[in-house]
């Protein structure tokens, strides 16, 4: 290279800047302070979710259904759920696998996939209906009673106690275990007090209604049968199946006729013989079930509306013209056998209904859990002295009401002074039902043995009305309540929003 371009390349290294610093590597200090508090934000979002989640806030605050204008949470939707579920398991007990939750098993029929979803329909629509009830409660100003305040806060007040008992911290986290997460004791009292002034508000609306004379003259006019009852026997003779090698089961012609033959049989032979026709009807019972059989209790259908009696016998159980021991013969609905009918009454509407006091002393059960001689002994010198005590004081109604409170095993008349009225003929036990409607004059008493025990009766009087009177009123208000519940449930109806956290069964 010359020295003259030598020169040169060195005058343009000395003359070019020099090189850019090298970039510093990292956030600056501003810029970590960011970072730091985003991470930090972050990881209290993640804590605060997760206690979300772990405590209930979105079960308690979400909307999981709506019923009318009110929007009720998941943790809400549970109270209805699992408390409807408790009033239906025994009904649903020989339906569903109690070793499987509902969940699991499927729904017989159309409408539904599992028993979970049908129960949760039924669960909303109670709380529908009684949300449409409380609605017009709280619209005409109703306000609940002291009384159900009271039994509410006494509820809320053993939650503690419960849960305290199971180990629990407090009632919230024992409704927790119960009812799922979310369920709070502030949440739970709403619930109890939307049921208990829908509740209040219907039994007074059931109540409320009176009626003149007119009035009650036209509706039994054209109700006579939701009033006159009738008392009866009823026997159904099945004609023999036919299994076939796929195991449907069918009756024949011959198989049907042989059972009617059987049935009209029966039914001469019984004529006007009310022994022979629970004679007969045990005879025509087949022999493997002869031994739990009971024929008396098994035929017989006492003090029943005509509107209620078997649609295929109505019209000639209602007829007037009918006699102590007519029978009648009818094939029944699915073609399978022939009823036999035996008529004893039409009961008798126009006597009054007595009221009595009683007082109920059970003998204790012995080591088998039946009673023993000794104890009906005993329970009976109890009586006795009760009745003597009676006697030996100031022998008025309200003395006698004192000791039945002091004194009955009766949890039916517990707190009323051991009071029924107007008592209809056959609602009592046989000697109970006998000596009600004996003759007597107001203060009777006496001591009478049932099944029960033995019970001292006290004869508070008749009534003014007649049986028909009062149960005409009775029917007449029972109408106008089903008409006003139709018209309130015509207007209810529940919503599903998001079914996703409510409680599983």
């Amino acid at each position: 290279m010359s020295a003259s371009r030598e020169k040169k390349n060195r005058q343009q290294m000395q003359q070019a800047p020099a090189s850019a610093p090298e970039t510093k590597k990292g956030l600056s200090k501003t810029g970590q302070k960011v970072v730091n508090i985003v991470i930090a934000i972050a990881a209290i979002a993640v804590i605060v979710f997760f206690a979300m989640v772990t405590t209930g806030f979105f079960e308690a605050h979400t909307t999981a259904a709506t019923v009318g204008a009110h929007k009720l949470s998941p943790a809400e939707v549970n109270y209805w759920l699992i408390d409807t579920y408790s009033q239906e398991q025994s009904s649903m007990a020989y339906l569903v696998d109690e070793e499987l939750p509902l969940h699991e098993q499927a729904y017989p029929e159309e409408g539904f996939d599992t028993w979970y979803d049908y129960m949760l329909d039924l669960a909303l629509d109670t709380a529908a209906s009684t949300y449409a009830v409380y609605d017009e409660a709280i619209a005409e100003g109703f306000t609940l009673s002291d009384t159900a305040k009271e039994s509410i806060d006494t509820q809320l007040s053993n939650l503690n106690l419960y849960g305290s008992m199971y180990g629990y911290t407090n009632g919230s986290a024992y409704l927790s275990a119960m009812y799922g997460t979310g369920c709070k004791t502030s949440s739970y009292k709403e619930y109890l007090t939307v049921n208990n002034i829908a509740q209040e508000y219907v039994s007074g609306k059931f109540a409320e209604n009176t009626y003149t004379e007119e009035e009650l003259d036209a509706f039994y006019a054209e109700n006579a049968d939701e009033v006159d009852m009738i008392s009866y026997r009823a026997f159904q003779l099945l004609a023999e199946a036919t299994t076939d090698e796929e195991g449907n089961s069918t009756v024949t012609d011959e198989a049907l006729a042989e059972a009617e033959a059987a049935a009209i049989a029966m039914a001469d032979a019984a004529k006007g013989d009310e022994e022979k026709f629970l004679e007969l009807a045990l005879e025509n019972t087949p022999e493997e079930q002869q031994a739990d059989f009971d024929a008396d209790a098994s035929t017989q259908a006492p003090n029943t509306l005509k509107s209620q009696a078997p649609e295929v016998a109505r019209e000639w159980l209602s007829d007037d013209a009918r006699t102590f021991g007519d029978v009648y013969v009818v094939e029944n609905d699915a073609a399978t056998g022939f009823y036999v009918f035996f008529f004893k009454e039409l009961v008798d509407m126009d006597i009054s209904l007595p009221s009595v006091r009683h007082i109920l002393i059970q003998p204790e059960p012995g080591e088998d859990g039946n009673p023993t001689e000794e104890s009906w002994a005993e329970a009976k010198a109890k009586a006795e002295a009760i009745l003597a005590e009676y006697e030996a004081g100031e022998q008025t109604e309200e003395a006698f009401a004192a000791l039945a409170d002091a004194n009955t095993s009766d949890t039916g008349s517990t707190g009323t002074g051991g009071l029924y009225e107007n008592i209809i003929p056959g609602q009592m036990v046989t000697e109970f039902n006998d000596w009600c409607f004996s003759i007597h004059e107001v203060g009777d008493t006496d001591i009478i043995e049932t099944t029960y025990g033995y019970h001292v009766m006290y004869f508070c009087g008749e009534s003014l009305n007649s049986y028909r009177d009062i149960a005409t009123e009775t029917a007449k208000r029972n109408s106008d309540y089903t008409a006003w519940e139709e018209g309130i449930e015509a207007n209810s109806d529940y919503v599903m929003v998001n079914a996703g956290r409510i409680v599983e069964i």
